[in-house]
């Protein structure tokens, strides 16, 4: 008889709950903050079109403009979130603001990652770069395909093997081919051969998309608390006879081509050298590597 009381008492109460950790609590107060405040603010929206009046979201403000505080406080420096809470707020109005406007018959607008932080870390006086460390933290994935996504801002990249394959880090390319020294369009060996090559049969990891990425793309995987290559880490894992899937390679002797043209002189195109991370024109009849990339799903 006490048998089945116990029993039943299990069954009844369910399985212990497991114990959550300081960031697992941080994690969960924080998703319910964010929910209830983006919540918050589309009512004040809603309520604002039936009066016809500007939406007031002082009271969004002063019931949870603490909360995240609080969470970080609660969670002892464990909290998983990399960003502050004026951060997360700001984000959060950014969102629910273009909601508002898309359900009120405007344009659902993409939500463009922040700037990125260089990378350095070390601090040189007050205020300096490594001492503010201001922007986006990098989050890097290597998906075991001889690609690496970017989580933060959403690009797929091409890495560089050391087997003189397609993929290889040596290889160079040229930006204008039949059309230099006439329109000097984007015809070179970039395209007729690297890009063709990535793109034929079944594409290159899956994905027959791959393109060169525009300057500002191109500049976003630079590191400057790096040199020589100023990259992360996970672009310079490079050793003799590593194939694409096992080794992520970046020279630093010739730069490497993005798409875009130099306006000053529509002759020359910008590259990007990964040895100091400089940016600089270049003839685009020249020799120039290329890394290609493409937006990830």
């Amino acid at each position: 008889m006490r048998k089945g009381i116990v029993v039943g008492l299990v069954l009844l109460l369910g399985p212990t709950a497991r114990a959550l950790s300081p960031a697992d609590k941080c994690e969960s107060s924080e998703l319910k903050t964010s929910g209830k405040y983006g919540f918050c603010r589309l009512k004040a929206e809603a309520k604002a079109v039936k009066s016809g009046g500007a939406p007031d979201f002082s009271k969004c403000d002063a019931t949870f403009g603490d909360k995240f505080g609080k969470a970080d406080t609660n969670g002892m420096g464990e909290c998983p979130s990399s960003a502050s809470q004026a951060a997360i707020q700001a984000f959060i109005t950014q969102c629910t603001g273009d909601i508002a406007t898309a359900l009120g018959g405007g344009p659902l607008l993409t939500t463009q990652p922040p700037p990125l932080q260089t990378g350095q870390i070390t601090a040189y006086g007050t205020g300096s770069d490594g001492d503010i460390q201001k922007g986006a933290s990098r989050s890097y994935t290597d998906n075991g395909d001889g690609t690496i996504t970017d989580r933060t801002t959403g690009l797929m990249w091409e890495k560089k093997s050391n087997d003189g394959m397609i993929h290889d880090w040596t290889n160079t390319y040229t930006w204008s081919g039949a059309s230099y020294g006439t329109t000097y369009i984007l015809d070179g060996t970039a395209t007729t051969t690297f890009l063709a090559t990535l793109n034929g049969g079944g594409g290159f990891a899956g994905h027959t998309d791959w393109r060169i990425p525009n300057v500002n793309e191109l500049q976003s995987i630079i590191n400057y608390g790096q040199w020589n290559p100023a990259v992360d880490p996970a672009f310079a894992n490079c050793v003799g006879g590593c194939t694409v899937t096992m080794c992520s390679c970046t020279e630093t002797t010739t730069g490497y081509w993005s798409s875009t043209t130099w306006t000053n002189s529509t002759q020359n195109a910008w590259g990007v050298g990964f040895g100091s991370g400089d940016v600089f024109p270049a003839d685009k009849s020249g020799a120039g590597h290329v890394r290609a990339v493409r937006n990830a799903p």
